[in-house]
């Protein structure tokens, strides 16, 4: 019987270690399940919040991207205005203008008619002092005729600096 009680109580032992192991690691299990349930319903009471602050973030964006559109519509908005203004100071007496156009990339062809050579060329420096102009070049200046009268036809091309000033 001496043989069997020493193996018999260290069986038992380790059924003892094994069963509190076991209710032990039940217990945690418990406790975690609830502690999940508890996290589950705390997302789920957050979700109606969670679902607001995404719904703002995407609406801040889109007012982000429409305050940039407004915002550079407002600094060109301004720029023809400013454009013709300095345009205007740059003519000299004598000088006509009979056309201008403007393409998307900034340069400006400019078509007249004056009664001199003379007087184109002064106004090709005045553009060229000009902080709103830049690259002027004559691309025809020839004799004409405009109401009984000797002229010089010209037409030259210049590029915009909109975000520079104006004198």
């Amino acid at each position: 019987i001496g043989d069997m009680v020493l193996p018999g109580a260290v069986v038992g032992l380790a059924a003892l270690v094994i069963a509190g192991t076991s209710m032990s690691q039940g217990t945690r299990i418990k406790a975690l399940q609830s502690s999940i349930e508890q996290v589950d319903a705390e997302s789920r009471a957050l979700a109606p919040q969670i679902a607001r602050v995404n719904q703002l973030a995407k609406e801040r964006a889109e007012l982000d991207l429409r305050m940039g559109i407004i915002n550079r519509l407002e600094r060109g908005r301004t720029q023809s205005v400013r454009l013709m203004d300095e345009l205007a100071r740059c003519v000299p007496d004598h000088l006509w203008l009979t056309g201008t156009t403007q393409d998307a990339g900034g340069s400006l062809s400019l078509e007249g008619v004056t009664y001199s050579n003379l007087v184109v060329s002064d106004f090709m420096s005045r553009l060229e002092r000009s902080p709103m102009f830049a690259n002027v070049e004559l691309g025809v200046a020839e004799h004409g005729n405009a109401t009984g009268k000797d002229v010089v036809k010209f037409r030259l091309t210049c590029q915009v600096t909109p975000d520079q000033s104006a004198n």
